[in-house]
């Protein structure tokens, strides 16, 4: 499994950005393979790189470093903070014209473009979305608790309100795919 390099550069400017004081002593507590990436000054942001170095090790030391181990909610803010930067940047136009139904939609697509090999398929109704993930090897918890944060925050740009979501089937617990019902008013 790997990231592209957006993931990268994406978690060490969330670490910058929420905990400035803390982000050297961060990235010196990572293993080796980790802390060289996150050290370095150039990320190649249409590259790939190996998930587990990459992403799931610094990640889980983001959770246990500044959430005491809370797994939803250090995750969940990682993701919001990626949907903001994205959503903020290259796709800011897109987001004027977005219904909630289609960003859903679009976010499938977006996910598979940073996540390989990754599939992500979205049911889509009135006021709710249901996102499967079939494929997504070294899934983990913080994995999906970041990709709904990031849903949440990309449904909150959109302009949906009371937004709440829950996980009924997950990869990580042996189930064929991680299901993600998501509602907004």
């Amino acid at each position: 499994m790997e990231i592209k390099g957006t993931g990268i550069k994406t978690t060490r400017e969330f670490v910058k950005t929420n905990f400035p004081d803390k982000y050297k002593q961060w990235v010196d507590s990572l293993p080796e393979k980790s802390r060289v990436l996150y050290s370095s000054p150039l990320i190649n942001m249409a590259g790939w790189y190996p998930m587990v170095d990459a992403y799931i090790v610094p990640v889980e030391s983001i959770i246990v470093t500044f959430y005491d181990g809370d797994v939803k909610t250090g995750a969940e803010a990682l993701g919001k903070f990626s949907a903001d930067m994205a959503l903020k940047g290259i796709y800011k136009l897109y987001m004027i014209i977005a219904t909630p139904q289609n960003l859903m939609q679009k976010s499938s697509v977006m996910f598979s473009t940073f996540y390989n090999p990754c599939e992500i398929n979205v049911q889509n109704e009135k006021h709710k979305s249901t996102m499967q993930i079939p494929v997504f090897e070294n899934m983990t918890k913080s994995m999906e608790y970041r990709i709904a944060g990031w849903c949440v925050k990309a449904l909150e740009m959109c302009g949906c309100k009371n937004i709440s979501y829950r996980i009924t089937k997950s990869l990580t617990e042996k189930d064929n795919l991680t299901e993600i019902l998501f509602k907004w008013s």
